[in-house]
């Protein structure tokens, strides 16, 4: 049969729906910016495509789908002439265009079973990541023409999970994100609910609920003075520089960030993570397979790796065994010290990195929170401080805080 929707389509809507080509599509918009509606129209049509197999509807819970989703199936549907057989106790679409179901499941338990064409997730941030790379399992079936995987969503700031999915660390199939700004889908909106929208949130919050955009969501970050203006995609090693390493110590995400330091500017462009039991033997034999000899670099590591242990010896003695020359002060300095020093550093534009290069150290600087009782980095989240944690020990030799009297002194090993 032949199948024709009315569907007025706002700015991102045109984009979301005709694209049929990306494997794993996002539309990331603000409140009432018509996501919701346009995951029903992208199901519909991915079910009228694909109509030689089954496809999924993905909800945060049932009860989510029946408050949110069936409305607004049920008014499209019932609005173009096109018979609802929506089985509400086995939860599946019957489509008079084909014999297959478009299956709507909860992300409340672990997907089993099912074999479909394509999948349409609706709330995607509400979700665990884990679901989500349950339903890219399922979607195998190879009568599929347009195995497409359609999600849409609130951001939930740099932070989430999905942040790293979609942005940090991207599968290597197709992806694509669409934003979408509320205000495209006035149209669709009582008048005084975008107003009612500004007058609730701040400017960071309407970034995100306004606008779509991924931020950090906390208003208490650490490093509040990082902007898009310390970075720099231009900047790469120049291998007649010193490189100048700042390390932090850890048995998982045992980090490095690789600078070079003239002219009173940092330039940073590249860094080494480690994961799965590391230790500072591995991260020196990793840094020289880059080519960071120990004749061309310095590394500035944390003070507390002159006693600590990642393997068998101090992480300072390790260092000093692979002939590195170690700058590090006889105690760390204190935590509102480093955040005052590095956020005026960055704010004064005189720390640059390459984000492409750098991700761990972008996304802590965005993501970062700062306890409001104790000043201290928050560090519940296992894959975030190590980047910056380093960062701060670098800066702190290299740009002494000017409102400590007499800073603790630098040791030089060999």
């Amino acid at each position: 049969m032949k199948l024709q929707i009315r569907y007025k389509q706002n700015k991102h809507q045109l984009e979301f729906h005709p694209d049929l080509t990306t494997k794993l599509l996002h539309m990331s918009s603000g409140f009432g910016g018509g996501k919701s509606y346009a995951a029903a129209m992208k199901a519909i049509q991915l079910s009228y495509l694909n109509s030689d197999t089954d496809g999924g509807f993905l909800s945060p819970t049932y009860g989510d789908f029946k408050k949110d989703m069936l409305p607004i199936f049920e008014d499209i549907l019932d609005n173009n002439k096109i018979p609802n057989n929506y089985h509400k106790t086995d939860h599946y679409f019957n489509f008079p265009w084909t014999k297959k179901k478009l299956w709507v499941t909860s992300a409340e338990t672990k997907l089993r079973g099912p074999n479909w064409g394509f999948a349409v997730i609706n709330e995607l941030t509400l979700i665990p990541l884990v679901r989500y790379k349950e339903v890219l399992g399922r979607v195998r079936d190879m009568k599929s023409k347009i195995p497409q995987i359609a999600s849409v969503g609130t951001p939930e700031g740099v932070g989430s999970e999905y942040y790293e999915f979609f942005i940090e660390k991207p599968p290597p199939m197709s992806t694509r994100i669409i934003y979408g700004d509320t205000r495209d889908n006035a149209a669709n909106l009582d008048p005084g609910y975008i107003p009612m929208l500004e007058a609730s949130y701040d400017k960071v919050m309407l970034d995100a609920y306004l606008r779509g955009l991924w931020i950090n969501m906390n208003g208490n970050q650490f490093y509040y003075a990082y902007s898009p203006k310390n970075e720099d995609r231009s900047i790469v090693e120049n291998r007649h520089e010193e490189v100048h390493c700042f390390m932090d110590f850890n048995v998982e995400f045992m980090t490095a960030t690789l600078w070079h330091h003239s002219q009173g500017m940092l330039r940073g462009f590249d860094e080494i993570v480690l994961e799965n039991n590391a230790s500072t033997d591995r991260m020196c034999m990793a840094l020289k397979e880059r080519g960071y000899t120990p004749d061309r670099t310095t590394i500035y590591p944390d003070p507390a790796g002159k006693a600590r242990k990642t393997d068998g010896h101090p992480d300072h003695v390790v260092l000093r065994n692979h002939n590195y020359e170690l700058k590090v002060k006889t105690i760390a300095p204190r935590m509102r010290e480093r955040q005052l020093n590095t956020n005026n550093l960055l704010d004064k534009t005189f720390v640059k990195f390459n984000p492409d290069t750098m991700p761990s150290l972008r996304r802590d600087l965005q993501a970062v929170e700062q306890d409001t009782v104790t000043l201290d980095k928050v560090k519940k989240n296992p894959k975030l401080t190590h980047a910056s944690d380093g960062f701060d020990y670098g800066c702190d030799i290299l740009f002494p805080f000017s409102g400590k009297r007499q800073p603790a002194q630098s040791v030089k090993f060999r």
